[in-house]
């Protein structure tokens, strides 16, 4: 009964908001908004042309500061998602609610939410989530709690996690779902859904962890995030991650992560060195050799190498990964070089299910992306990629991606993508965007 009553309770505040919208936006008119997308894609080397297809309804109602939407995926096998949101803001109070369907059968498969109080410089905000009970057997619940408040340019957060966190969970095409670390999902697939509560508990709700994060902009170039962790047995972890972008006059790049763990008396320093601004730069992706838990650093290993440049109207990338044991390249579809590809651990970014697709053949990647736009509203952006590995072509190539993506009007969209590999064109999706 009690998952019950905590969706009624949001449903509830969103009525509620409801009626104030609509009784303090009469002079607003009642609109609504709408994205259909299609993209199909064929393959030359398989004996079914059709390898995937893809189909996404959005549609939305707002009136002031309420809006109530739905979005329905199909794929080439029938109905794939069916989700609700309903969103409301009214001065100091906002709110938002989530339901998530699994058509074939119907079952519900996710609720979620929050109900936030904000006072410009200080906030409290409840999340609540329940996951279906055909995935454990029984309904998942949790909450999180989170006290905040800001001065000048540092911010200070506090979280109480019962029986939830906000790492998120990730929904896949085959009726199941991932338990994301935060951070890990990227840019969900078409087949996924992903929401930011994590319910881990059934039953009675009981104290599962708490947070503190400290964030801080000692100017525009240098950032440092303070990160304390609680677990139901005591202290977990104390993690400092600092950003620099440069130092004086000089454009050097410390991305530096410092964890101390009490229980396991660790010391972990993971730093990424370079030269450049946000939109030129050269990384060197180092790993730092100490001999014990918390001995002296013996030396340091690189395992990549990362540069980058990016105008308003082109940018080019190349990724180099030294160590493929331990890490690996990632991507992404997207149009944007920052991130659309990346390299991280082979068990760690990107690995949250297919938000980020691993591609641990590769060593290097070099990509170009391209755009240009006109005040009649037509867009142009593409992107290639081009993936190399131990193969015995030339160069080492193996892979290339080509995307591109083209605005006609204000709301009709083209695009298209194509893979080329040693066997020929592998894959080519085309798709259609209409917004209304």
């Amino acid at each position: 009964m009690m998952p019950m009553k905590r969706g009624v309770i949001l449903i509830v505040c969103v009525v509620a908001l409801l009626a104030i919208g609509l009784g303090g936006a009469a002079s607003d008119m009642l609109g609504f908004t709408g994205l259909w997308s299609a993209d199909l894609t064929l393959s030359t080397i398989q004996t079914t042309p059709i390898s995937a297809f893809h189909s996404r309804l959005d549609a939305a109602a707002f009136l002031g500061p309420v809006s109530l939407g739905a979005r329905s995926d199909f794929d080439v096998d029938g109905w794939l998602w069916q989700s609700f949101q309903a969103t409301a803001s009214v001065a100091f109070f906002s709110v938002e609610a989530n339901l998530l369907y699994a058509p074939d059968p119907w079952t519900f498969a996710y609720a979620g939410g929050f109900v936030s109080l904000n006072f410009g410089g200080a906030w409290l905000t409840y999340y609540a989530g329940f996951l279906g009970s055909i995935f454990e057997g029984s309904v998942w619940r949790g909450s999180v709690i989170e006290i905040g408040g800001s001065i000048g340019a540092t911010s200070l957060s506090a979280y109480l996690y019962l029986g939830a966190t906000l790492d998120g969970v990730l929904f896949t095409q085959s009726a199941s779902y991932v338990a994301c670390t935060r951070g890990d999902c990227v840019a969900p697939a078409y087949n996924e859904r992903y929401y930011t509560v994590l319910p881990i508990q059934s039953g009675s709700l009981s104290f599962t962890g708490a947070e503190i994060q400290i964030d801080s902009y000692l100017c525009h170039d240098v950032t440092l995030t303070s990160t304390t962790m609680f677990s139901p047995a005591g202290f977990l972890y104390q993690e400092f991650h600092t950003k620099v972008w440069a130092i004086g006059m000089l454009p050097i790049n410390i991305d530096l992560v410092l964890r101390f763990s009490l229980q396991t008396k660790s010391l972990t320093l993971t730093p990424t060195l370079g030269l450049g601004t946000r939109f030129c730069y050269g990384r060197v992706l180092v790993d730092l050799i100490a001999p014990g838990p918390i001995g002296l650093i013996e030396g340091f290993s690189i395992y990549g190498l990362d540069l980058f440049l990016e105008t308003p109207t082109f940018a080019i990338r190349s990724l180099s990964v030294f160590d493929t044991v331990n890490y690996s390249l990632f991507r992404t579809d997207g149009f944007s070089l920052s991130d659309s590809i990346w390299i991280g651990e082979k068990t760690g970014t990107g690995t949250c299910g297919s938000a980020g697709e691993m591609l641990p053949d590769y060593w290097e990647v070099l990509g170009i992306g391209a755009y240009r736009g006109d005040a009649c509203c037509r867009t142009l952006s593409f992107l290639a990629l081009t993936y190399f590995g131990d193969s015995g072509s030339t160069f080492d190539w193996m892979r290339s991606e080509f995307r591109a993506q083209l605005t006609i009007m204000d709301g009709l969209g083209l695009r298209t993508h194509l893979t080329l590999d040693s066997d020929g064109v592998s894959d080519w999706t085309l798709g259609i965007s209409i917004a209304w």
